[in-house]
């Protein structure tokens, strides 16, 4: 997963990098308008290629009716926005993530379970930076505990896109004095 660039993968070429921009700047200001010049400069693409893109999110809505030239308005309110605002930080949806594939595969709950890493840390810019899951087994964990996180982490890097790899610690105390956030998973009684 490529935190810094996912609208622009989904959507290569002007046209991502555009909306990339353009969602970018309503986060910081939604209701300033935007000149096409630092719009072209933030998208890293020529003004003539702003003009296509710009017609398509008009006809969309997504930005105030203007002329060609024109600076540039997003409709604040316009539900497409957050659906690009979901895309543009996907921090949330990985812990979301990690506890539904947690749920699945590990029978009884960790004692413990956290996060580390750049996709952690929503600064992942390749497919090879890594997720870690700092684990702490149950008090009785079972035979085949090591196996049930090695299947949890192969279906978190099926899901993420990144590699994930496992820690194992004994005790929630080392878990977090290593870590030192917020577990995704709160020690089991």
């Amino acid at each position: 997963m490529n935190f810094q660039t996912p609208v622009s993968a989904l959507f290569p070429g002007a046209s991502g990098r555009i909306i990339s921009t353009l969602t970018a700047r309503r986060r910081e200001s939604s209701e300033a308008p935007l000149a096409l010049a630092e719009l072209a400069r933030g998208a890293s693409v020529a003004a003539t290629q702003l003009e296509t893109t710009l017609f398509r999110l008009g006809l969309l809505g997504l930005i105030e009716p203007r002329a060609r030239g024109e600076e540039v308005r997003p409709v604040p309110g316009h539900i497409v926005w957050e659906a690009l605002d979901a895309l543009t930080d996907l921090r949330g949806r990985v812990t979301t993530e990690a506890r539904r594939c947690a749920a699945l595969d590990l029978t009884p709950a960790p004692a413990h379970l956290a996060l580390r890493g750049p996709v952690a840390d929503g600064t992942a810019a390749h497919p090879a930076d890594v997720l870690e899951l700092v684990v702490v087994p149950p008090h009785a964990a079972p035979e085949d505990w090591t196996e049930q996180v090695g299947r949890m982490a192969a279906r978190l890097s099926r899901h993420l896109g990144n590699v994930v790899t496992v820690c194992h610690i004994p005790t929630v105390a080392e878990a977090v004095s290593l870590v030192g956030t917020t577990p995704v998973i709160h020690p089991s009684t």
